[in-house]
C-alpha cells in the first residue's frame, strides 16, 4: 500500500496541463492515495496531488529535496547564537514561487536555502538563521 512517505506534494493542481509529470498523479480520497493517469488531471483540479518519489527524484543524485525536510526539527540560530527549537516541519508547500513550511503548532516559515545552515541527516534536525523570530 502506497503511504504519504512514498509521495511528494506537487501542490493543489490548478491547470489541465503540466508537463514533464510521470504517469500517474495520486490525490488523498478517504485517507487512501488513489492513483490517476496524469492525462485525466482535468478531473482532480482543485485537489492536492501527489508523485511518487522514486519517479521525481534521481537515485544517483542522492540530495534532499524540500518534502524530505518534513518530520525535521527546526532550530534557530537567532541572533545571540544559542540555538531554540522552533518546532516539527509537517509540511512543505512547494506550489508557489516561495517554498513554505509549515510546523505542527500551524506557524509557517519560509524555506529557502539562505536561511540553511546546517542539515543533519542522522538526527533530523535543520539548522536556520532566520533573520526574523517565529
Amino acid at each position: 500500500m502506497i503511504t504519504e512517505k512514498d509521495l511528494l506534494s506537487i501542490g493543489i493542481l490548478r491547470r489541465t496541463h503540466y508537463k514533464d509529470l510521470p504517469p500517474f498523479v495520486f490525490v488523498r480520497r478517504d485517507g487512501l492515495f488513489v492513483p490517476f493517469r496524469s492525462e485525466n488531471i482535468s478531473e482532480l483540479i482543485g485537489e492536492e496531488g501527489f508523485v511518487l518519489r522514486t519517479d521525481m527524484q534521481e537515485e544517483e543524485d542522492g540530495q534532499l529535496t524540500w518534502q524530505d525536510l518534513v518530520g525535521y526539527t527546526v532550530m534557530d540560530e537567532g541572533a545571540n547564537g544559542e540555538e531554540t527549537k522552533v518546532g516539527v516541519i509537517a509540511n512543505v508547500d512547494e506550489s508557489t514561487i516561495n517554498t513554505l513550511a509549515t510546523l505542527e503548532d500551524g506557524r509557517m516559515m519560509p524555506l529557502h536555502e539562505d536561511f540553511i545552515t546546517d542539515i543533519d541527516e542522522a538526527q533530523r534536525i535543520l539548522h536556520v538563521n532566520l533573520p526574523f523570530a517565529l
